[in-house]
């Protein structure tokens, strides 16, 4: 029995020290749920191209993928609904969320793969001179098992390509835009931007060309790529904040600029790459399964590894192979994230490195891997909210639960008398094991514990009574056959547990079933019901069990006053009375 308890004993240390250390050596909390402690709420406005209303099967996709992204890593239990005709309300558990990190959570995610053209430099303040000898491209590497160089090259002279495709026809829209920012700048600049062939770096023309450093970055949108790149004046801050989508098209050639993160800073000016594209070749559409990791060749940066379809491993197989020696920018929405030289024909994967926070990686991976929004959104409003549970429904919730476990105490107490001393100390084991595994989960997935999920905890009780029950009641049975106390607790053990085992199977099999076939709150109930029931038959194996041998060897058990057993014996003819009984 003692191999049992000393078992039973590591597991509840490993399981303290785990939760304690995570915890930053402080006494371990749960992560609570949106109706326990409130949370932070963002309301995304669907941004149409046209100012329409977008259609509900679009809105409702969009939706599931927003709650994919929110619950990619663990059991969060947001609430993601769709508010009115226009709006998606994100709603997360925790007023110590990263506001940022939520914001994201609404970004397009549109991946895309396109040969670099040509690519020069822009400074972030565009009366500043650039200098073209400076490089500020992020630093990364495709993957296939190969080791492609993550260099880079800047300046107007390098990669030049001949065979530019036809520019596509311009809508009415735009046509018009183009008019009146030829009227805002002045017709004659205009018309000299239009016949740039490079980009000019001396200061005359950087002067000459301000008035466009001066254009939104939705006016910077209707602009012809030619104009984006050329003109010396139109910074990377003006590029990376057109509206998302502006550049989604896979069948044009676009203007992009690197992270602003990734910009090198020189006599106090970050500079960045801005970079002439190719049509995309391979989309994110393309990429089957994503996942995120350190990266080995830069220590304390992350990396975003990708797996490719079928078709998709084609397709980046035929354009690394159109490429060897040329960079391949990996544009995701408006940004290059990276923009590596390919040093060899690839096919089923690739890796996005460049130098990613773990945080940051992990979203990238959850965006890439449920897919682009269907709509564009904007952030309307980022604000704290309060618990959706009432304090007077909380507490009457807790209150039924602790009268139900009371109810259960007070029962085996009454019916048990000692044994009911053990179902006590075996629902505090029980809780010693459940609560540093609910606050380890908070941690490390982000589990996060609602009254959904305490109800499973509750229901649990019984279950895990229930086991005890079935071990007591047969022990009973065989005492009555005339056994002593000491000879029936193994064999009362070796019939029970079959029961015990196969009550908790049904209650775990209906835990996994309910988990992913239910949504929200429900699937909180299954987890930690499932939890409880993996706790219970720990619980019932390595503490109850033993715990209740170790009584049978002691007079205590026998006692009729005290265990209630004695009283149960039947009376054999010809037995030897003992004094035990």
């Amino acid at each position: 029995m003692f191999p049992y308890f000393f078992a039973f004993g590591a597991l509840l240390l490993v399981l303290w020290l785990i939760a304690v250390g995570g915890a930053g050596w402080k006494f371990p909390t749960p992560k609570l749920g949106l109706d326990l402690q409130g949370g932070i709420s963002m309301t995304l406005e669907a941004n149409m191209p046209d100012g329409s209303t977008p259609d509900n099967d679009r809105m409702e996709q969009a939706r599931q993928i927003i709650d994919d992204r929110v619950n990619g890593t663990g059991v969060a239990e947001p609430e993601i609904v769709v508010q009115g005709a226009n709006n998606i309300v994100v709603n997360v558990a925790g007023k110590d969320t990263d506001p940022e990190q939520l914001r994201k959570v609404g970004d397009p995610a549109t991946l895309r793969f396109r040969e670099v053209l040509s690519q020069t430099q822009a400074a972030d303040n565009p009366e500043e001179v650039t200098d073209p000898n400076a490089s500020g491209s992020p630093s990364a590497s495709p993957g296939d098992g190969s080791d492609p160089s993550s260099s880079s090259s800047a300046g107007a002279g390098d990669n030049p390509t001949t065979g530019e495709t036809k520019p596509p026809a311009v809508s009415a829209d735009v046509e018009a835009a183009r008019k009146a920012i030829a009227e805002k700048v002045g017709t004659e600049l205009y018309a000299q931007a239009e016949s740039l062939t490079q980009p000019p770096n001396d200061p005359a023309s950087m002067e000459i060309f301000k008035p466009f450093g001066e254009l939104s970055s939705e006016e910077i949108a209707a602009l012809p790529i030619g104009i984006q790149y050329n003109v010396p004046t139109i910074t990377c801050k003006q590029l990376n904040g057109r509206p998302p989508g502006s550049i989604s098209a896979t069948d044009q050639q676009v203007i992009a600029c690197n992270k602003p993160e990734s910009s090198k800073a020189k006599n106090g000016l970050a500079y960045y790459v801005k970079s002439k594209l190719d049509v995309a070749k391979v989309v994110g559409e393309d990429v089957s399964n994503a996942g995120s990791g350190p990266d080995s060749q830069n220590p304390g940066s992350w990396m975003v590894n990708m797996e490719f379809t079928g078709q998709g491993a084609d397709k980046w197989q035929a354009l690394t192979t159109a490429t060897v020696g040329k960079q391949v920018a990996i544009v995701l929405d408006n940004l290059v994230v990276s923009d590596p030289t390919i040093q060899s024909v690839m096919s089923s994967s690739a890796q996005i490195t460049g130098n990613f926070r773990a945080t940051d990686a992990k979203l990238l991976a959850e965006q890439l891997k449920y897919g682009a929004l269907p709509i564009a959104f904007k952030v309307l409003t980022i604000e704290e909210v309060s618990p959706t549970l009432g304090t007077s429904q909380m507490e009457g919730g807790l209150l039924a639960g602790f009268i139900g476990v009371a109810l259960v105490i007070v029962y085996c107490l009454v019916y048990y008398r000692l044994l009911g001393l053990v179902v006590i100390a075996s629902l505090a084991a029980s809780a010693a094991l459940i609560y540093p595994s609910i606050s380890l989960l908070g941690k490390q997935m982000g589990f996060t514990l609602t009254l959904a999920g305490i109800t499973g905890f509750i229901v649990a009780i019984g279950i895990t009574a229930d086991s005890f029950v079935v071990f007591f009641e047969r022990l009973k049975d065989e005492v009555k056959e005339g056994r002593s106390v000491r000879s029936a607790v193994p064999r009362a053990w070796a019939l029970a547990r079959r029961t015990i085992m196969s009550a908790n199977t049904v209650s775990m099999l209906a835990a996994v079933v309910l988990y992913f076939l239910a949504i929200g709150a429900v699937r909180g109930f299954a987890f930690t019901l499932g939890l409880s029931t993996i706790m219970d038959i720990a619980v019932v194996f390595l503490f109850t069990h033993p715990l209740v041998a170790w009584l049978s060897r002691t007079r205590l058990m026998g006692s009729t006053r005290l265990a209630g057993l004695g009283a149960s014996r039947r009376r054999v003819p010809g037995a030897v009375r003992t004094k035990e009984s």
